[in-house]
């Protein structure tokens, strides 16, 4: 007795199924990767950002006074 597949696996063996026939150039992965990527973490990002805008708030107050 077979049930019959969903759509979302059906897709998924059609991908793997065309990535068989490419013999040695094959992706390492499946998955895009159209996510943004940062060479830092987001505390750092955090961080810096503190420290610029701190120091130019810092800046107008002594302008000011």
């Amino acid at each position: 007795m077979t049930t019959a597949s969903t759509p979302l696996l059906r897709k998924k063996n059609a991908v793997y199924q065309n990535n068989v026939h490419h013999r040695g150039q094959v992706k390492t992965t499946l998955k895009s990767s159209s996510g943004l990527q940062i060479p830092v973490s987001y505390w750092v990002l955090g961080l810096l950002a503190f420290v610029t805008v701190g120091g130019a708030v810092l800046q107008v107050i002594d302008l000011v006074m």
